[in-house]
């Protein structure tokens, strides 16, 4: 019964549109309103700039990474991870915006950092070697997680592979049509990176 309702409580706690939140509340901002439309961090730095960008990776990362340190310092029987995975449920399918909610790219970060901070080093460091080359964070989205399946092996840890393999089907789903704009040649690039024009 605890663990169920852990994982409730992650998901509810993942459910909370930092994004929306903060920037209404912050900057007079609706992130549905802006850019892609997403209430996540990469929208967030388009709409509320480096700061406003920051403020909401970092609660979005405190959703995921709050549950699994719950799930290891309590004498609960279920895996950490699967109380993150609750988070990043939450705020993929947010009961509070009608199921409409963010990529779960923070989140995501948030909960593999809580349970072992050296295998998300190794995950964001592919991310921003991946986003430095090509200069589209959903690319980089995609194949640095593709990648943490992979160097999942090397820890042993079953629980881990799996949730990091449903995370990364999870992000591919939501960045459909990201994938579809990147086959096109149209996907949005930084203003900075590998063969950027100054």
């Amino acid at each position: 019964m605890l663990n169920l309702l852990l994982f409730i409580f992650a998901y509810l706690l993942g459910s909370i549109p930092f994004g929306l939140v903060l920037g209404k509340s912050l900057f007079n901002v609706d992130l549905r309103q802006v850019g892609s439309g997403n209430i996540g961090t990469t929208n967030a730095f388009r709409g509320l700039g480096p700061k406003g960008g920051l403020l909401v990776f970092l609660c979005d990362m405190l959703k995921g990474g709050i549950p699994v340190l719950i799930g290891m310092l309590s004498p609960f029987t279920w895996h950490p991870l699967l109380f993150g995975a609750g988070a990043v449920l939450g705020h993929v399918y947010p009961i509070y915006l009608k199921f409409k909610g963010g990529k779960a790219i923070a989140t995501s970060f948030g909960i593999v950092f809580a349970f072992d901070p050296l295998f998300a080093i190794l995950a964001i460091s592919s991310f921003f070697v991946i986003l430095y080359f090509s200069r589209m964070v959903s690319l980089a989205s995609i194949l640095s997680i593709f990648f943490a399946i992979l160097i999942s092996f090397f820890w042993h840890d079953w629980v881990l592979t799996i949730v990091t393999a449903i995370i990364w089907i999870v992000v591919v789903i939501r960045h459909k049509e990201n994938i579809q704009r990147i086959k096109a040649g149209t996907e949005s690039k930084i203003p900075f990176g590998y063969h950027h024009k100054r």
